[in-house]
């Protein structure tokens, strides 16, 4: 008789066991924000990533941007190291981020800087009397054959 009460207790603890097993699976499969963005809010799904003008997807680990005029999802960003995508987390949850996109852009910027140029364009446009090309500089002979300042570059006298 003493038996019976036994294995009443053993059947319900097994009961409870699989169903604690499956709330700590489901846990664990959740995606975590990668460690270049910031925390990712509880139902955030996107950042917005102004140098590229696109999105990444935290759950779906993706990048979401735009190629020849379509929106397309890629696992790698080519040329951009992740610490230079200034991720900002946005308030978009869906499919199609892009339809917010000229709401981030004018918010966030686009290309890596705030008021949306691309990389070294800024210097270009601060540089001292910069108004394009200058046909007046000495090292300039006129035909984009400047003595440069880039690596391996040397200038002719």
């Amino acid at each position: 008789m003493k038996l019976l009460p036994i294995l009443a207790a053993a059947a319900l603890l097994g009961l409870a066991a699989p169903a604690a097993q499956a709330q700590v699976n489901i846990n664990i499969n959740a995606a975590p924000a990668p460690n270049w963005g910031p925390a990712l809010p509880a139902g955030a799904q996107y950042y917005y990533l102004p140098t590229v003008g696109g999105f990444y997807d935290v759950p779906a680990r993706q990048y979401v941007v735009s190629r020849n005029g379509q929106w397309v999802r890629t696992t790698t960003l080519a040329g951009y190291p992740v610490g230079s995508l200034q991720p900002v987390v946005v308030d978009y949850v869906g499919a199609q981020p892009w339809v917010r996109y000229e709401t981030y852009r004018v918010k966030y910027g686009k290309g890596g800087h705030p008021h949306g140029m691309p990389p070294g364009q800024a210097k270009k446009m601060y540089k001292k009397g910069y108004e394009g090309r200058d046909e007046n500089r000495d090292d300039d002979d006129g035909k984009g054959h400047g003595k440069g300042h880039g690596k391996g570059h040397k200038g002719k006298d």
